[in-house]
């Protein structure tokens, strides 16, 4: 084998290695690939196949049946929100909005997760709609996770830049809420 020839391999060897390291970067890492997977499973779990009779899951259900999918802080602020507008007939005191779907009309046809990116241990999620075979531009959610204790939870999902911030995720919705209604118990 002649100089060219090896040095031909070699240059060869380290094009295919390096856009084999290309495709698995771009892939994701394992963290985020496991993050991508479980939030897929849960959101076509959660929301209604294309073609078939949509799943009766309430929000109520979602966290006694999912329980470990959900971090403790963000699943108590959220039956607090159920509670408080339980006790409350003909007004709106809680969530008016599916919150893990991002809306209060039709839910999209189906759901799926696109890019996953992380910062520390946080992660987030961007999760798309599609109906009649058309994927929104944006993600209609983004939720944001963590990996405790051998699983995924949800710690948050957010929604987006909003003309009001406090509009932009699920945490800072359902602080407002329970600001508001604290002003009027007063």
């Amino acid at each position: 084998m002649n100089f060219w020839s090896k040095t031909l391999g070699c240059c060869l060897v380290a094009v295919i290695a390096g856009t084999n390291a290309l495709g698995a970067q771009a892939k994701g890492s394992p963290m985020e690939e496991s993050c991508r997977s479980f939030v897929q499973g849960f959101y076509s779990w959660y929301s209604k196949p294309a073609g078939k009779p949509p799943k009766e899951h309430t929000e109520q259900e979602v966290l006694k049946s999912k329980k470990t999918n959900f971090d403790a802080d963000l699943r108590r602020q959220l039956n607090l929100d159920y509670a408080a507008q339980a006790k409350v007939t003909g007004e709106i005191v809680g969530l008016d909005m599916d919150p893990f779907l991002a809306t209060n009309a039709e839910p999209y046809e189906q759901y799926s997760v696109g890019k996953v990116t992380s910062k520390g241990d946080v992660y987030l999620a961007e999760v798309f709609g599609t109906t009649k075979g058309k994927k929104t531009d944006k993600p209609v959610v983004t939720p944001e996770l963590r990996f405790k204790d051998k699983h995924w939870e949800f710690t948050n999902f957010h929604y987006g830049k909003s003309e009001f911030p406090e509009n932009e995720n699920l945490l800072s919705i359902l602080k407002c809420l329970r600001e508001s209604r604290a002003k009027t118990t007063k």
